[in-house]
Protein backbone atom coordinates (compact mmCIF):
# COMPACT_ATOMS: atom_id res chain seq x y z
CA UNK A 1 0.00 0.00 0.00
CA UNK A 2 1.28 3.36 -1.06
CA UNK A 3 2.72 5.58 2.13
CA UNK A 4 -0.08 7.78 3.12
CA UNK A 5 1.30 11.40 4.29
CA UNK A 6 -0.57 14.41 4.23
CA UNK A 7 1.05 17.73 3.62
CA UNK A 8 -0.67 19.74 5.35
CA UNK A 9 -0.80 20.39 9.75
CA UNK A 10 -1.83 23.34 11.70
CA UNK A 11 0.95 26.13 12.20
CA UNK A 12 1.17 27.03 15.80
CA UNK A 13 2.37 29.62 17.83
CA UNK A 14 5.96 29.73 19.34
CA UNK A 15 6.55 28.25 22.21
CA UNK A 16 6.12 29.07 25.72
CA UNK A 17 7.64 27.65 28.98
CA UNK A 18 5.31 25.80 31.19
CA UNK A 19 5.17 26.40 34.37
CA UNK A 20 6.23 23.20 37.12
CA UNK A 21 7.28 21.02 34.32
CA UNK A 22 10.59 19.55 34.71
CA UNK A 23 11.01 17.55 31.57
CA UNK A 24 12.62 18.57 28.49
CA UNK A 25 11.64 18.06 25.04
CA UNK A 26 13.72 18.44 21.51
CA UNK A 27 13.18 21.32 20.03
CA UNK A 28 11.46 20.09 17.19
CA UNK A 29 9.40 18.98 19.63
CA UNK A 30 8.00 21.84 21.46
CA UNK A 31 5.59 23.49 19.30
CA UNK A 32 3.16 20.38 19.04
CA UNK A 33 2.91 20.53 23.45
CA UNK A 34 3.12 23.82 24.17
CA UNK A 35 0.02 25.48 24.57
CA UNK A 36 -1.51 22.51 25.55
CA UNK A 37 0.89 22.25 28.07
CA UNK A 38 -0.25 25.71 29.02
CA UNK A 39 -3.48 24.53 29.97
CA UNK A 40 -2.55 21.15 31.79
CA UNK A 41 -0.12 23.14 34.29
CA UNK A 42 -2.98 25.22 35.34
CA UNK A 43 -5.37 22.11 36.03
CA UNK A 44 -6.37 21.96 39.48
CA UNK A 45 -8.87 19.21 39.15
CA UNK A 46 -13.12 19.56 39.59
CA UNK A 47 -15.94 17.39 40.28
CA UNK A 48 -15.81 15.32 37.06
CA UNK A 49 -12.18 14.73 37.53
CA UNK A 50 -12.39 10.45 37.14
CA UNK A 51 -12.55 8.73 40.76
CA UNK A 52 -9.47 7.16 40.60
CA UNK A 53 -7.41 9.96 38.68
CA UNK A 54 -3.93 10.84 41.30
CA UNK A 55 -2.24 14.29 40.78
CA UNK A 56 -0.24 14.19 37.44
CA UNK A 57 3.09 13.84 36.98
CA UNK A 58 5.35 15.98 34.64
CA UNK A 59 5.89 13.00 32.16
CA UNK A 60 2.30 12.38 31.75
CA UNK A 61 1.36 15.94 31.58
CA UNK A 62 4.03 16.00 28.61
CA UNK A 63 2.58 12.63 27.47
CA UNK A 64 -1.56 13.79 27.78
CA UNK A 65 -0.19 16.85 25.57
CA UNK A 66 1.23 14.73 22.81
CA UNK A 67 -2.21 12.72 22.67
CA UNK A 68 -4.55 15.35 22.54
CA UNK A 69 -1.69 17.18 19.71
CA UNK A 70 -1.40 13.98 17.83
CA UNK A 71 -5.24 14.50 16.86
CA UNK A 72 -4.33 17.53 14.47
CA UNK A 73 -1.41 15.59 12.92
CA UNK A 74 -3.18 12.63 11.60
CA UNK A 75 -6.13 12.80 9.44
CA UNK A 76 -9.25 10.23 10.33
CA UNK A 77 -11.62 8.92 7.45
CA UNK A 78 -14.62 10.98 7.12
CA UNK A 79 -16.96 7.61 7.96
CA UNK A 80 -14.99 6.82 11.12
CA UNK A 81 -17.71 9.11 12.51
CA UNK A 82 -21.45 7.78 12.53
CA UNK A 83 -22.42 11.66 12.40
CA UNK A 84 -21.12 15.15 13.29
CA UNK A 85 -22.09 15.07 16.73
CA UNK A 86 -20.14 12.10 17.04
CA UNK A 87 -17.15 12.86 19.53
CA UNK A 88 -13.37 12.27 19.62
CA UNK A 89 -12.21 9.74 21.88
CA UNK A 90 -8.96 9.16 23.00
CA UNK A 91 -9.26 5.52 25.04
CA UNK A 92 -6.84 4.11 27.88
CA UNK A 93 -6.23 0.68 27.86
CA UNK A 94 -5.21 -0.82 31.26
CA UNK A 95 -3.18 0.55 34.57
CA UNK A 96 -3.94 4.58 33.39
CA UNK A 97 -0.79 6.53 34.24
CA UNK A 98 -2.22 9.83 33.63
CA UNK A 99 -4.03 10.63 36.26
CA UNK A 100 -6.04 14.15 35.76
CA UNK A 101 -3.96 15.22 33.26
CA UNK A 102 -6.94 13.57 30.58
CA UNK A 103 -9.34 14.39 32.23
CA UNK A 104 -8.00 18.11 31.70
CA UNK A 105 -8.21 17.70 28.03
CA UNK A 106 -11.60 16.56 28.05
CA UNK A 107 -14.21 18.84 26.84
CA UNK A 108 -12.03 20.72 24.35
CA UNK A 109 -12.63 20.59 20.42
CA UNK A 110 -10.65 18.35 18.52
CA UNK A 111 -11.35 18.47 14.46
CA UNK A 112 -14.55 20.09 15.55
CA UNK A 113 -15.45 17.68 17.61
CA UNK A 114 -16.08 17.28 21.32
CA UNK A 115 -13.18 15.09 22.82
CA UNK A 116 -13.63 12.55 25.48
CA UNK A 117 -11.62 10.21 27.90
CA UNK A 118 -12.47 6.53 27.41
CA UNK A 119 -11.05 4.21 30.08
CA UNK A 120 -10.72 0.46 29.32
CA UNK A 121 -9.97 -2.00 31.96
CA UNK A 122 -7.88 -4.55 31.02
CA UNK A 123 -9.07 -7.66 28.67
CA UNK A 124 -12.25 -4.56 28.03
CA UNK A 125 -13.73 -4.34 24.79
CA UNK A 126 -11.71 -2.04 22.33
CA UNK A 127 -14.16 -0.03 20.62
CA UNK A 128 -15.16 3.66 19.37
CA UNK A 129 -11.34 4.76 19.86
CA UNK A 130 -9.70 7.10 17.41
CA UNK A 131 -6.43 7.36 19.81
CA UNK A 132 -5.59 3.85 21.92
CA UNK A 133 -3.13 4.46 24.47
CA UNK A 134 -1.90 1.14 25.42
CA UNK A 135 -0.23 0.62 28.95
CA UNK A 136 2.45 -1.20 29.55
CA UNK A 137 0.75 -4.17 31.48
CA UNK A 138 -0.91 -4.50 28.16
CA UNK A 139 1.88 -5.03 25.96
CA UNK A 140 2.16 -9.11 26.36
CA UNK A 141 -1.71 -8.89 24.96
CA UNK A 142 -0.54 -6.99 21.86
CA UNK A 143 -0.30 -9.37 19.75
CA UNK A 144 -4.33 -9.97 20.14
CA UNK A 145 -5.36 -6.57 20.62
CA UNK A 146 -3.62 -5.89 17.44
CA UNK A 147 -5.55 -8.49 15.38
CA UNK A 148 -8.84 -7.13 16.62
CA UNK A 149 -8.35 -3.76 15.01
CA UNK A 150 -7.35 -5.04 11.81
CA UNK A 151 -6.29 -1.94 10.10
CA UNK A 152 -8.98 -0.15 11.71
CA UNK A 153 -8.25 3.82 11.39
CA UNK A 154 -6.90 3.55 15.57
CA UNK A 155 -3.68 5.82 16.27
CA UNK A 156 -2.24 2.90 19.01
CA UNK A 157 0.44 4.73 21.15
CA UNK A 158 2.77 3.27 23.60
CA UNK A 159 5.55 4.83 25.59
CA UNK A 160 8.28 2.30 26.55
CA UNK A 161 11.57 1.47 24.84
CA UNK A 162 10.78 -0.63 21.55
CA UNK A 163 6.88 -0.98 21.77
CA UNK A 164 6.10 0.09 18.46
CA UNK A 165 8.66 -2.33 17.30
CA UNK A 166 5.81 -4.59 18.29
CA UNK A 167 3.15 -3.00 15.48
CA UNK A 168 1.86 -0.19 17.49
CA UNK A 169 2.06 3.00 15.66
CA UNK A 170 3.84 5.38 17.79
CA UNK A 171 6.10 5.71 21.03
CA UNK A 172 6.18 8.40 23.74
CA UNK A 173 9.73 7.18 24.72
CA UNK A 174 11.50 8.78 27.45
CA UNK A 175 15.33 9.33 26.63
CA UNK A 176 17.73 11.33 28.75
CA UNK A 177 15.02 13.13 30.73
CA UNK A 178 13.16 13.90 27.04
CA UNK A 179 10.34 12.85 25.31
CA UNK A 180 11.34 11.23 22.20
CA UNK A 181 8.84 10.01 19.37
CA UNK A 182 8.99 6.73 17.54
CA UNK A 183 6.73 5.73 14.48
CA UNK A 184 6.02 2.47 12.67
CA UNK A 185 5.20 3.59 9.30
CA UNK A 186 5.16 -0.01 8.27
CA UNK A 187 1.86 -0.52 10.32
CA UNK A 188 0.46 2.82 9.80
CA UNK A 189 0.54 2.50 5.39
CA UNK A 190 -1.83 -1.13 6.71
CA UNK A 191 -4.81 1.57 7.97
CA UNK A 192 -6.61 5.11 5.84
CA UNK A 193 -4.84 7.00 8.59
CA UNK A 194 -3.16 10.09 7.19
CA UNK A 195 -0.20 10.59 9.79
CA UNK A 196 1.28 14.54 8.33
CA UNK A 197 4.72 14.75 6.86
CA UNK A 198 5.55 17.53 9.81
CA UNK A 199 5.42 14.81 12.21
CA UNK A 200 6.91 12.10 10.98
CA UNK A 201 9.93 14.59 10.35
CA UNK A 202 9.88 14.92 14.37
CA UNK A 203 10.04 10.95 14.90
CA UNK A 204 12.73 8.50 14.80
CA UNK A 205 11.69 5.59 12.15
CA UNK A 206 11.26 1.79 13.65
CA UNK A 207 9.54 -1.54 12.17
CA UNK A 208 8.08 -4.33 13.05
CA UNK A 209 5.22 -6.32 12.86
CA UNK A 210 3.34 -8.20 15.51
Amino acid sequence: MALLIHHSAPRMGPPAKPRGIGLSISAGLRHIVAVTLCFLSLYTGSPNTHAQAQEPSAEYQLKAAFLYNFAKFVEWPVDTFPDSTTPFTICALGNDPFGSSLDAIAGKTVRDRALVIKRIRSGGAVTGCQILYVSPNELPQVTGLLRSLHKAPVLTVCDIDACAETGLMLNLRMADNRVQLDINLEVVQQTPLKVSSQLIKLTRIVKGQP
